[in-house]
């Protein structure tokens, strides 16, 4: 298994308080019984939490296979009733996120300041999947999946306090940081949004840093990131995963400098992705000052509906959403399909980007939760499962409503609010998560939109969908200007359909 030979340096586990002072950028004085024989060779000692009788050990000495407190599991070797607090429960992510785990094992918590059912709600949307209130739905995972959950609502940023007793409470061995605001067109509506958006999510992770410092310093925080933290470089320069790779190297002005190990370079596409850019570097640096270690996951956009959990009972089921600020573009998609609405692409619909399907997510984050980093490290994995431009999808997404379904699906092309290259290159390395963690997904893109036409169909989620057709088409300029985007051209797609080139303009 992929992490069978990781150690004890590993393991949330492990107390180096007062055996290690650590010091800034990955170094340390290592502090050592004076009585010991100084020609004989020293090594770190350590303590475990949680078998006590080990007393003082070298943590390097045992792995994860040999200690009796990390089992096999599908995901690699598992910490027996691991403590995972999830930061944004009651999220999209968060939810599915807790059921999965739960299932496995984990012993769940968690914290939610139901932001997202409020900005959902000021922008006259609604989730079209219905969701229960919280108490509701951690009755019915009781009650359905035998699942007891540890939840509070709090702001971690505004109630840190209140979050400080609940992780001193709990003593969570990693902690999943899903607590921020999403959106860029929520983050590019005005300055009261953009400043929202800013606040919610670098004060919030600023402060869940620290909680963890003063409470958890051995706990791991594995934290969404996303994509479009690099934006899309039009020079076609790989995007490393996070940071540039050993050999790396700067050429100019006839001199030569190694890049190998600094953060890669980020060009963030709004508001939004820019208070995710300033978490990537409180994170470093958190780690750099206070050997705290962290992965920082850029994911790709999320789509879909599905894992056996939120499929067990309709009560369990996550939320959904499809209008301009919440919807990501593949779910939005289907739900065009179904109301009628002709697909929009932004511009000339050749943006380029990296996707994943909800249960595949579940499973990277579980594999990285089942890996911690070590101390002081901060590592980053590029979570996705496959690259598309959004013509790409929208054609698939037609094609499978035509073909499958009897819809009459229709693709327009509209005018871009957004600030952004309409065609570009696109090369991610995303190779961590498959070599190192053994990571393989399971979800085509084909097999999720099936299955999301499915649920989207049913008499009350279409309803819900109808309900709000009028959230769907996008209204937010990166530019500030007021109004709905209006149609450049309408596509149409023939009865028969092979390849992405059978789109053709009828009017415009």
């Amino acid at each position: 298994m992929h992490n069978a030979k990781c150690t004890c340096w590993n393991c949330p586990a492990i107390n180096l308080a007062g055996k290690v002072d650590f010091r800034a950028c990955g170094q340390s004085i290592k502090q050592f019984d004076k009585t010991a024989d100084a020609t004989e060779e020293t090594h770190i000692m350590a303590e475990c939490k949680r078998r006590p009788e080990l007393g003082l050990f070298n943590p390097m000495d045992i792995t994860f296979e040999e200690c009796p407190q990390w089992r096999k599991s599908p995901y690699g070797y598992m910490l027996k009733d691991m403590r995972v607090m999830i930061l944004g429960i009651d999220g999209y992510l968060g939810w599915t996120l807790a059921l999965w785990l739960g299932s496995l094992g984990f012993k769940v918590s968690g914290v939610d300041n139901y932001n997202r059912r409020e900005w959902v709600k000021e922008r006259g949307a609604q989730t079209i999947v219905p969701i229960s209130r919280m108490n509701e739905r951690l009755h019915a995972a009781r009650e359905v999946l035998d699942l007891n959950m540890d939840f509070r609502q709090i702001d971690i940023y505004s109630e840190r306090e209140r979050l400080k007793e609940f992780v001193d409470e709990v003593k969570p061995e990693s902690v999943v940081h899903y607590a921020e605001c999403p959106s860029a067109p929520f983050s590019m509506i005005d300055v009261e949004h953009a400043i929202e958006v800013q606040k919610n999510n670098v004060l919030g992770t600023l402060a869940a840093l620290f909680t963890m410092r003063d409470i958890v310093p051995e706990t791991s925080m594995v934290k969404l990131g996303t994509m479009g933290e690099y934006g899309t470089p039009l020079t076609g320069r790989p995007i490393f995963e996070g940071l540039f790779p050993a050999d790396a190297v700067l050429q100019w002005d006839d001199r030569e400098w190694s890049l190998g190990g600094e953060i890669v370079p980020r060009d963030p596409a709004s508001f939004y992705h820019v208070s995710k850019v300033q978490d990537t570097f409180n994170c470093y640096e958190a780690c750099k000052y206070w050997w705290l270690r962290s992965y920082d996951v850029m994911q790709g956009v999320i789509f879909g509906v599905h894992t056996d959990q939120l499929a067990s009972d309709p009560r369990l089921r996550t939320r959904l959403d499809i209008d301009e600020c919440f919807g990501t573009v593949i779910n939005r998609f289907v739900a065009q399909a179904v109301a009628g609405i002709p697909l929009t692409l932004y511009g000339l619909g050749k943006q380029i980007r990296g996707y994943i399907a909800l249960r595949d997510a579940m499973e990277c984050m579980t594999r990285l939760i089942c890996s911690p980093p070590e101390p002081g490290q901060y590592a980053v994995v590029n979570q996705v499962s496959g690259i598309y431009s959004t013509r790409q999808l929208a054609y698939e997404v037609a094609k499978t409503g035509r073909e499958e379904f009897g819809l009459p699906v229709e693709i327009q092309r509209v005018e871009n609010p957004r600030v952004e290259a309409d065609e570009h290159p696109f090369e991610v390395l995303h190779e961590r998560l498959p070599k190192q963690f053994e990571f393989e997904a399971k979800v085509s893109v084909a097999d999720e939109i099936r299955r999301m036409f499915e649920l989207f169909l049913t008499d009350e989620v279409k309803s819900r969908i109808e309900e709000r057709r009028q959230v769907i088409m996008p209204r937010t300029w990166w530019s500030g200007v007021k109004k709905e985007v209006e149609r450049l051209e309408l596509l149409e797609l023939k009865d028969e359909l092979h390849d992405e080139e059978q789109l053709y303009k009828v009017n415009g």
